[in-house]
């Protein structure tokens, strides 16, 4: 190539970049504003003084819980970059933006031929692919629950066009703490007559009827196994519709913020109030929106991801790459969202999807998808609309599975279960080409495979779990540790020792766990320099599921120490799990013990003791044939094994086929 024709193209780039970064799609004269905590600039007449002598005109607040207000500003008079900028610096906002316009995700459906419902079972109809499906039928095996162990109702928020509230199979949402068309605030959240879900459009209780809404909320919540139309992704749960999706970002943030006060009542008021809303799917969007312009955005799904929410959106239904062109929520890679692309029949991305190595999650069925549709029918629609709801549907699921000491853990920890649920939905993906490379995850989504991971968490175990060593002064010595992650996917790890401890070194401080295979790290500790008494530390392991293992390290510097010692467990280990026919329990007994096995229900009913008695030092192998003491075969799903021994109890989750 020619230098001048180098120069021409790369100054063509430039150009191109620069005018991607425009800020195309805003309302003119319009700002929504984030102002600072408590600070009404309406009661203060100073604050609006202020503004008005800047050309900023306040018009209305937005939303009741994140502070947002529009503010107006006359673009004949002023910048519009201008006019934000000096909104941005003035010392009593938070965040600031335009205002955008935003429209749904859509494409008219170019195949009605499909047979129906092949993203949840793809027998290769129409020409499909055999197994290009989410294999739902496989994970409805493990659990349909619409109600977590704890007793929340499980539900998903739909912002979008709205819903047909007649249609006769979907699992809608109901707020029976308020009362319909009273016109009174009955349960004090905020929102008057909001029984059947909130319209932001109209900021009332009337919900609009929506084709769109209405299509996307059976894909994840039609209700599954009533002898009706079409199932739900979900099975069970419950969806709760939000008519918010178009015009502006206004409406927007208004539709988001019912979604996160519902979530949050719930958790204040345990339960009485509000809505357990696990997850938010959102249908629309900005196509080419560049992130930097719109922080509120970003902001409101990190207050949502605060409350427990997990954020699914699809991304542009553009044959473009979202990290270079811009996209909105879905070129945002905050924690709390998950950005789905369309895949096809044949498990491949649609070519009129938009991809993203670093921002686009994973792929889902959206290609000619058959569901509910207004007046009370049904049909075909295509795109990334359609995707998202796949893996919003998933969420609700993965609660479902999950047992109740570990839902008692996110009770207390919300944020934790928005992160460990990502991480479980994108590690089990099934890879496809079409995605690697141009997804996160290089993948379509697995449901029965992040259900089988909820429902068996991946752990960490560490053998020695205490390390308790005693040296000479000056001397040194090595132990091998073995390390173990339960995961069924690649788990990537990494160790911490706190700084400024000289005397004890690990031989790597990351690695990858493969699913079966310990990982061994060679333990240092050295006694050189240092004065006889106690020294104590530890060493922290964490992995990509956000488990980790504390292992206590006690040294004793002392000239008369005869030898080293350090501390092992009993380790037990299942397999396979999940099981069909057989469950191996392998166990290393360290030393001479009464032993107790026992298979005990999720209600907690001791259904088969498989050992009670003395069993020797050394290796075990004990087998449940999923049978019952009184030799019944228990039905699909999980149990526990509770291992009981003289160093204590071992629990372990096992999944019946």
């Amino acid at each position: 190539m020619k230098i001048s024709t180098l120069i021409l193209f790369l100054l063509i780039a430039i150009t191109t970049t620069q005018a991607q970064n425009i800020d195309s799609n805003r309302e003119p004269g319009e700002l929504l504003v984030m102002m600072k905590k408590d600070i009404d600039p309406m009661q203060n007449a100073l604050l609006r003084a202020d503004l008005e002598s800047r050309g900023i005109i306040i018009d209305r607040k937005v939303t009741k819980s994140f502070n947002i207000w529009l503010f107006r500003f006359n673009e004949a008079d002023q910048p519009a970059e201008k006019a934000l900028e000096l909104i941005r610096q003035h010392p009593s906002v938070k965040l600031a933006q335009f205002n955008h316009k935003v429209s749904e995700r859509q494409l008219l459906p170019n195949d009605p031929s499909f047979n129906l419902l092949w993203a949840l079972l793809n027998t290769g109809q129409s020409g499909g692919t055999p197994g290009a499906d989410i294999h739902a039928t496989e994970a409805w095996d493990i659990t349909t629950s619409g109600v977590t162990a704890l007793g929340d109702t499980i539900v998903i928020a739909v912002v979008d066009g709205g819903v047909e509230l007649s249609h006769p199979d979907l699992n809608l949402n109901k707020n029976w703490n308020e009362i319909p068309l009273n016109s009174i605030d009955d349960d004090n959240n905020g929102y008057i007559d909001d029984f059947n879900g909130w319209n932001a459009y109209s900021s009332s209780g009337n919900m609009v009827t929506h084709d769109h809404g209405t299509h996307v909320i059976g894909i994840a919540g039609a209700k599954t196994n009533n002898g009706v139309g079409v199932s739900g992704v979900s099975f069970n749960a419950k969806v709760l519709p939000v008519a918010g999706s178009g015009t502006t970002d206004v409406l927007v943030a208004s539709a988001y913020d019912y979604v996160y006060t519902m979530r949050k009542v719930y958790n204040e008021s345990n339960g009485a109030r509000g809505a357990f809303i696990v997850a938010s799917n959102s249908s629309f969007g900005v196509d080419g929106g560049d992130p930097a312009n719109f922080p509120l955005w970003g902001a409101m799904y990190d207050s949502m991801g605060m409350v427990g929410i997990i954020n699914v959106a699809s991304t542009a239904n553009r044959g473009w790459d979202v990290d270079i062109q811009g996209d909105i929520p879905t070129a945002m890679t905050n924690e709390s969202i998950i950005a789905v692309t369309n895949t096809t029949n044949m498990d491949v991305r649609n070519t009129q999807a938009a991809w993203g190595l670093n921002s686009i999650d994973l792929g889902a069925p959206g290609t000619s998808i058959y569901s509910t549709r207004q007046g009370n029918t049904y049909g075909y629609k295509t795109g990334t609309s359609m995707s998202s709801p796949m893996v919003s549907g998933s969420v609700a699921l993965l609660y479902a599975a999950t047992d109740s000491l570990r839902m008692l853990e996110y009770k207390e920890s919300p944020t934790l279960a928005v992160s460990r649920f990502k991480r479980y939905i994108l590690a089990t993906v099934d890879t496809i080409p079409s995605l690697v490379g141009m997804t996160v995850s290089g993948g379509r989504l697995n449901l029965r495979d992040a259900v089988l991971m909820a429902a068996n968490p991946p752990m960490l175990s560490a053998n020695p779990s205490v390390l308790n060593i005693g040296l000479k002064p000056d001397f040194a010595d090595t132990i091998s540790l073995q390390l173990f992650s339960s995961a069924t996917e690649p788990d990537p790890f990494a160790l911490e020792i706190a700084p400024g401890v000289d005397w004890l070194t690990v031989d790597q401080t990351n690695g990858v766990f493969s699913p079966g295979t310990p990982q061994y790290v060679r333990v240092i500790i050295d006694a050189t320099g240092l004065a006889e008494g106690n020294y104590s530390t530890s060493i922290i392991v964490k992995d990509y599921f956000i488990n980790s293992v504390v292992i206590p390290v006690n040294l004793k510097v002392d000239r008369n120490i005869a030898t080293r010692s350090y501390s092992t467990n009993t380790s037990v280990t299942l397999s396979p799990n999940p099981f069909d026919e057989r469950l191996m329990l392998n166990m290393n007994l360290l030393r001479n013990s009464e032993v107790k096995v026992r298979v005990i229900s999720l209600q907690g009913t001791t259904l088969a003791t498989l050992h009670d008695g003395m069993l020797q030092a050394g290796n075990h192998t004990i087998i449940w044939d999923g049978m019952t003491s009184s030799n019944q075969l228990v039905s699909g799903g999980m149990y526990f094994i509770v291992v009981t021994d003289k160093t204590g109890s071992v629990t372990l989750k096992a999944i019946k086929k």
